[in-house]
């Protein structure tokens, strides 16, 4: 293989992707990087050459001009059609078929590429995204990224996107997003001194209908892919148009449709790419010019010399579009703001619907960083309030490996197996890293308690906006371990498999705040809980769970035969056995780790092969119910468990995966009727029909969601949760959580191997916004933390928060210190579609409060108004509105 690229004249600068793109792009490869040391010269000649014949040599001239003189005329007859802003671009995968560490070789290849044609060809211009990019050419080629430099100080190379990568904008979440804008526009502006202001994502597969507010939010205005095109069902109706998001947030959104056989994002400067482009330009009755991307793509390279030489020849070629060279802002800048199409929500593509569940252990990864980086910066930036050393770089370290890591082609699962060696380790670093750093700040605060200074104590932290009940797990601690609350009294508490739970659901550990308690040793019984307890029990080949809410009948098939809210009138909560996990055939027609087809049910067995139902935790604060199965090669261990004082029924479930191209889901069969679901998204819900009236109905058949998805009727409702999955489904009263894949290309083991996760059913009285199922799935994800600390008299409450809220319900977002280290920033949004005014009553006086945008900049928007006492904060909400403080506290 490499001898003969060697004898063709080129390295194939893409690899063994070649093998997933148009067959042109292998014949026209040579472009890229031609061999400099050809193995084969020409033998030397018979006799010295010389000079053609005067009369050849006027021949050709005058064979020239008559080309010339009738070409003018083709132009008097024929003239250009259309007008297409032309950008050289270089879409590089920071990840894909090719490890990271390749990619920065790609990328220094291709920039020196882009440079050298510049000097060149004084037309070109060039455009490149991802921050991250940039970062690795100015550490590996620092005089490489001084040219970039001057390039971008003349107007020839223009950064664009304004993100760290180009991300997944399904599975990532609300404030992981953010900081891809936090992180990518910083680093722009100090590199070069310019923002972006249109997001650059070409090749992204989806978007969630959040991310309006939130280019809005960096000062982003246009958005541009091509993605789309690809739809399998539907062709998309618009290609220039008006994209609003769920809070009503707008931008202009355009794609060009460079369509197979042509290259899409990687197009070329040819009549294929170029008139395509204008004829299936939908929009130009709105605006007479479409954009288009050249150069080599996905592998790097960029745009060539013969491209270049191209566009010299057919910019005014004619019944060919006119064409120029331009840049994307400035294209963007001209488009009308007025009187386009208006699509409303998410951006559903119609393909590659696989990506929510491939690669299932990237994905756990990914929502345990994000939800540790979100604890490790509010007890950080709490604890600095109090003399605590925020760790500044640490967090930022650990943010952009997380944000390296949510590239579009890292988290959706659809690279090679040593992308994903080097993912895990990561993103397992990344957990650390937040972990020590939230304990850490959590010892810290525990050190300035007030508290006789005796016997051992913890500080119970709480990362959530809203008071929680009280609940934690010790592990290796047991019945002879008593926890005392900061008055001295014992609490409830229980031994289980996994350590000493103790659970007090009438006590509260303040919203982002603490509770400390005490530890003693001595051997006393436990004490006996102060709500009705749990009971579980087993039965007829199966096992019974109940609380004051909930009774849960276990079958011997492992499935839950009966739910019944016993608060409810005996409502029965499934409209058949719950939990069956199904096992379908996964061979998608196309892309392997990418794609699900709409058939997969039709071939597909229910999961059998129960070794055992076991009762191993029998109450009275947690009942557990274990069932333990074989399947073909895999085992699957599932427990039950239910809390006194809760609606939650968790299904935590460990896996061994050894099955290749079988897709796993768990499925229930619902007592709802209604013809919406709703799921989580980035700061917000999405709602899908559960019917398939129309083709676009059927072809969301797989869809994203992030911690919950839910069916409610008036008065009634069933929320799934998921501590980190994302593929779901809801098709008439039926709604599934898509577990785990088994593809076999790019990675022939992805998936294989150990997983671990809960899922969780909980039924509620009210729809989802009246259960505050936003909240309940917070606490699957963060549950309280615990940290020891050393015994002190310190001044602070044994019990506080920063802040208490009422009026209307907010989430957080995040809390951390503000990067100009005068204060800390609290991002907030509203989670369920409504509108009104919130109060913050912060439990140290506000210096000073002001509106941020997602930059930390000063936002448009009125600053809150600070009540005379000095402490309460009144705050005007939109639906969905994600609202951002600077706040400077007395402490």
């Amino acid at each position: 293989m490499a001898l003969t690229r060697l004898a063709l004249g080129y390295v194939n600068p893409i690899g063994s992707g070649v093998n997933s793109i148009p067959p042109s792009y292998a014949v026209e490869a040579y472009e890229v990087h031609p061999y400099s040391t050809p193995i084969w010269h020409l033998p030397p000649p018979p006799r010295p050459l010389e000079p053609l014949p005067e009369a050849a040599l006027q021949a050709v001239e005058a064979a020239r001009a008559e080309l010339v003189r009738r070409l003018d005329q083709l132009r008097r007859d024929y003239p250009p059609v259309g007008r297409l802003a032309l950008t050289g671009h270089a879409h590089i995968d920071l990840a894909w078929l090719w490890p990271v560490a390749e990619t920065r070789r790609k990328g220094r290849r291709t920039f020196a590429t882009v440079l050298d044609l510049m000097d060149r060809y004084p037309d070109f211009t060039f455009n490149q995204s991802s921050a991250q990019l940039y970062a690795w050419i100015e550490e590996d080629a620092p005089d490489l990224f001084a040219r970039v430099r001057q390039r971008v100080a003349e107007g020839r190379w223009e950064p664009v996107g304004g993100s760290w990568v180009e991300p997944d904008c399904q599975i990532t979440g609300g404030e992981a997003f953010v900081r891809q804008l936090f992180y990518g526009q910083r680093a722009f502006e100090g590199w070069f001194g310019t923002r972006a202001t249109v997001a650059w994502l070409p090749d992204v597969f989806g978007f969630s209908g959040g991310i309006p507010q939130l280019l809005r939010g960096a000062g982003i205005r246009g958005f541009f892919t091509i993605k789309l095109t690809w739809n399998e069902e539907n062709l998309f109706p618009h290609d220039l148009f008006t994209w609003e998001g769920l809070d009503g947030s707008r931008v202009t959104a355009h794609m060009f449709r460079n369509l197979p056989p042509a290259h899409g994002y990687n197009g070329n400067v040819a009549p294929l790419d170029t008139l395509g482009t204008w004829h299936n330009f939908r929009g130009k009755h709105h605006h007479p010019e479409s954009l288009l991307a050249f150069g080599w793509g996905d592998g790097g390279g960029g745009p060539s010399a013969r491209m270049l030489e191209n566009y010299a020849r057919i910019n005014d070629f004619p019944a060919l579009p006119r064409l120029r060279m331009a840049h994307v802002e400035e294209f963007f800048a001209g488009l009308p703001s007025d009187g386009l199409p208006i699509w409303t929500g998410e951006l559903y593509l119609e393909f590659h619907r696989g990506t929510l569940t491939t690669q299932a252990h990237v994905k756990a990864l990914n929502r345990a960083a994000e939800h540790r980086l979100l604890e490790a910066e509010a007890f950080a930036a709490l604890a600095h309030l109090h003399g605590f050393s925020y760790p500044q770089e640490a967090l930022e370290t650990a943010w952009k490996s997380l944000l390296l890591n949510q590239f579009h082609d890292i988290l959706p699962g659809s690279s090679i197996a040593e992308v994903y060696r080097d993912t895990h380790r990561e993103l397992e670093g990344v957990v650390r890293a937040a972990i020590g750093a939230r304990d850490a700040a959590l010892t810290h605060i525990g050190g300035l308690v007030e508290g006789a200074p005796a016997g051992e104590r913890l500080i119970v932290a709480n990362a959530a906006l809203t008071p929680r009940p009280l609940t934690f797990l010790l592990p290796e601690r047991d019945a002879d371990t008593i926890v005392a609350d900061p008055n001295g009294a014992p609490l409830p508490a229980q031994p289980t498999t996994d350590g000493l739970l103790v659970h007090a659901p009438q006590r509260v550990v303040p919203g982002l705040g603490w509770l400390s308690v005490a530890v003693v040793r001595n051997g006393a019984d436990p004490v006996p809980p102060t709500v009705p307890g749990v009971r579980a029990a087993g039965g007829n080949g199966g096992a019974l769970l109940e609380n004051e809410f909930l009774r849960a009948e276990v079958g011997a098939d492992g499935t839950i035969h009966r739910l019944v809210d016993t608060v409810a009138d005996g409502r029965e909560v499934l409209a058949g056995r719950g939990n069956q996990l199904w096992a379908y055939v996964d061979k998608p027609r196309t892309y392997d780790a990418w794609d699900i087809e709409e058939s997969y049910e039709q071939e597909g067995e229910e999961v059998g092969g129960v070794e055992a139902i076991d009762v191993i935790e029998a109450g009275p604060l947690r009942g557990a119910v274990r069932v333990r199965r074989t399947w073909r090669g895999s085992r699957i261990e599932q427990t039950y468990r239910l809390l006194a004082g809760s609606r939650r029924l968790d299904i935590v479930t460990g896996i061994d995966w050894q099955e290749r191209q079988v897709y796993l889901q768990a499925r229930f069969p619902l007592a709802i009727h209604t013809h919406e679901a709703t799921y989580e998204t980035m700061y917000g819900v999405v709602r899908r029909p559960t019917h398939r009236n129309t083709s676009w109905d059927a072809a969301r058949f797989e869809v994203s969601g992030h911690r919950f998805a839910d069916l409610s009727e008036p008065g009634y409702g069933v929320a799934l949760l998921n501590d980190g999955k994302y593929g779901h489904s809801a098709h008439g009263n039926v709604l599934t959580l898509s577990l785990l894949r088994g593809p076999l290309y790019p990675d022939p083991m992805a998936d294989r191997g150990e997983h671990r996760f809960t899922y969780s059913l909980l039924p509620h009285p009210g729809d989802w916004t009246e259960a505050d199922v936003t909240t309940e799935a917070f606490a699957l994800n963060s549950p309280l933390m615990t940290v020891p600390v050393a015994p002190t008299a310190g001044h602070l409450p044994e019990s506080s928060g920063l802040l208490a809220t009422e009026g209307l319900r907010l989430a957080l977002g995040g809390l951390k210190r503000s990067e100009d280290r005068a204060g800390i920033i609290l991002r907030l949004y509203e989670p369920h579609g409504a509108r009104g005014t919130a109060t913050l009553r912060f439990t140290s006086p506000v210096r000073r409060i002001d509106r941020v945008d997602l930059l930390e900049e000063p936002a448009a928007d009125a600053t809150p108004s600070l009540a005379d006492d000095g402490s309460t904060v009144r705050l005007p909400v939109r639906p969905f509105e994600v609202v951002s403080l600077r706040i400077e506290l007395s402490t």
